[in-house]
């Protein structure tokens, strides 16, 4: 039977199609490496220590420069002058009780400077000897009933306890004339003339211990984060210096940054030494 001719036409035209097809080459979709095998080659190479100049430093070791507070917390002296040089000695303030028990403060952040006591607001000078420092130190408190954490770590100083003669340094490395008179409280203990305690007051640790790093201060410290004793003092900024008589009276000295000639001349009208 002969087909009919449309059902011809459309078999030709099916077989020139098939017969184009395959003649033309076979393509092949391009090849791209999952995400997954990129993700795992990064973390390989990581391992292998290929990470890069990107990668992170240990942080700086905060330094310790602070002498133990054992001469001030009934832990026994060896008649040096805490954070004297080996060459200088002198008699250890001796608490009036040798236990030594409270809270210990926080270790947070700075609070940032304190805003400088007016000069209407400041003490007046009430006269010296001829030829001392203007005193402003008209003033007597009592030590208040703190515990204070050791800089170099060990027991707390409870302030209290503690009996002159001796000095009481109020810091912080804010505090420009602070970092300026700091250094002749070293040498004042140093001299072995007088114990000298350093108080950081309202500063982080790691800030004061790298500023007495570089000043080469070696006081014993306590940490007064709240700066608790500066306002059981009655004053708002620092500098702030404190004389501890041997009965326990505290006179209040609060000036521009001490000198080595004020700071001797004050502790000779406080405990009469040269």
């Amino acid at each position: 039977m002969t087909p009919h001719p449309h059902t011809a036409r459309r078999a030709g035209r099916s077989q020139a199609v098939l017969s184009e097809k395959l003649r033309l080459p076979s393509r092949r979709e391009p090849h791209f490496p999952r995400k997954s095998a990129l993700t795992a080659a990064a973390a390989v190479l990581l391992l292998a220590g290929c990470g890069g100049s990107g990668a992170e430093a240990p942080d700086e070791v905060v330094p310790r420069p602070f002498a133990a507070c054992a001469p001030f917390t009934g832990g026994g002296s060896t008649g040096q002058s805490p954070g004297a040089s080996p060459a200088a000695s002198s008699p250890a303030a001796v608490p009036s009780s040798s236990a030594v028990q409270g809270a210990v403060l926080p270790t947070t952040g700075p609070e940032g400077p304190i805003a400088t006591l007016p000069s209407s607001a400041a003490p007046k000078p009430s006269g010296a000897p001829a030829g001392g420092p203007a005193r402003r130190d008209a003033r007597t408190i009592t030590l208040p009933d703190l515990a204070l954490e050791c800089m170099a770590g060990g027991e707390p100083v409870r302030l209290s306890t503690l009996r002159g003669p001796l000095v009481i340094n109020l810091w912080a490395s804010w505090c420009a004339p602070c970092r300026k008179e700091l250094p002749a409280f070293q040498r004042l203990a140093d001299s072995g003339r007088v114990p000298v305690l350093g108080v950081v007051t309202e500063d982080s640790r790691d800030a004061a211990a790298w500023l007495a790093d570089e000043l080469k201060v070696s006081l014993p410290s306590v940490y007064d984060r709240s700066g608790a004793l500066k306002a059981a003092a009655g004053e708002m900024a620092l500098p702030l210096t404190l004389f501890v008589a041997a009965d326990g009276r505290t006179t209040v000295y609060r000036d521009v940054a001490l000198t080595d000639q004020t700071l001797a001349q004050l502790v000779e009208q406080h405990f009469g030494r040269t």
